[in-house]
């Protein structure tokens, strides 16, 4: 249950107070549901829309412990006894959790598709966008180990070739504090005049075409953010069933994973099916792309790859 009482995070490379001047809490838009124009209206204004029990609360608990489960399958001890708590062993850090980003056996097992792609987000989604929607092939499903968190970026870097209205819908699989790692929301940043520069240039950026290296990520200092552009960092405790949905020039992060869980989430994109859909993410995806950005960057590709320092000298940000 979120609290106002003062806790300390770490917000990509700043420790911070939360709820503070640095890291506000969110507010649902719960009350402006059966209202299609209100909400359109709040996610224009605000960049996103945080709604609670969206999902069913059961059900993305079977979606969690679907996800523990094929994790503790591959063995190495990557997960404590008895595996449905979600407690990793102690040894288990970067590279430990499998990739299960994609098209694959976990993100369409009948758990967790049923979460993705069932009848509430379909009615959402064809009520927000005013016809019928489509999502996404690939699904972004991850589990978080320690101290690992996203930086701040946009995500029309990653998916800028299809419908301009694509929207971002991210699913924590269960009760998800702040010291999990929850997603943090920088309000205003898709729209506020001290973002102009900032969405022409890196907002802008196609990170593929560019042959980005590394994440993709703008930085790792939220400071760097909301002292120079402007915005309000928001997050909150998340329950099983709650949701974030935001546009893609919508500036995000996250918090750290301060505990011994595993933090289980996933992003789908929807869009209208009336409109152009960027096709590398439709299919089937067995394994990691060649071309890896975000939280499973390849730091090795160096060929002919440009870094986001060069990028940021030259835009003059």
């Amino acid at each position: 249950m979120a609290t106002d009482v003062p806790r300390t995070v770490e917000l990509g490379t700043r420790v911070v107070t939360f709820p503070s001047v640095e890291l506000q809490q969110l507010q649902d838009s719960n009350h402006l549901l059966g209202n299609t124009q209100a909400l359109r209206d709040k996610l224009h204004e605000q960049g996103y829309l945080f709604l609670r029990g969206f999902h069913d609360r059961e059900e993305v608990l079977q979606a969690r412990e679907a996800v523990i489960r094929y994790v503790a399958s591959g063995g190495n001890g990557k997960i404590m006894e008895p595996a449905t708590k979600g407690v990793l062993d102690s040894r288990c850090g970067i590279g430990c959790i499998p990739f299960m980003e994609g098209r694959n056996d976990i993100t369409h097992t009948e758990e967790v598709i049923r979460v993705l792609e069932g009848p509430r987000p379909k009615k959402f989604f064809k009520e927000l966008f005013g016809s019928e929607s489509i999502t996404f092939d690939y699904k972004w499903l991850r589990g978080i180990h320690r101290r690992a968190f996203t930086g701040a970026h946009v995500d029309n870097v990653y998916m800028g070739r299809g419908s301009q209205n694509l929207v971002t819908l991210w699913t924590p699989f269960g009760d998800v504090n702040v010291e999990m790692g929850t997603l943090c929301m920088c309000e205003g940043s898709h729209k506020l005049e001290g973002f102009k520069r900032f969405q022409e240039t890196y907002g802008s950026l196609d990170v593929e075409a560019a042959n980005l290296k590394g994440s993709g990520w703008f930085t790792h200092d939220p400071d760097e953010i909301s002292a120079r552009f402007g915005g309000q960092w928001k997050t909150t405790d998340f329950k099983a069933g709650d949701v974030l949905l935001f546009t893609m020039r919508t500036v995000h992060m996250s918090t750290s994973n301060l505990t011994d869980f595993i933090r289980i989430s996933c992003d789908t994109r929807w869009q209208p099916a009336s409109e152009p859909v960027d096709r590398r993410f439709m299919g089937r995806f067995d394994s990691k792309h060649d071309v890896q950005y975000g939280l499973y960057a390849d730091s090795d590709k160096v060929l002919d790859s440009v870094t986001m320092e060069t990028l940021r000298y030259k835009w003059g940000i």
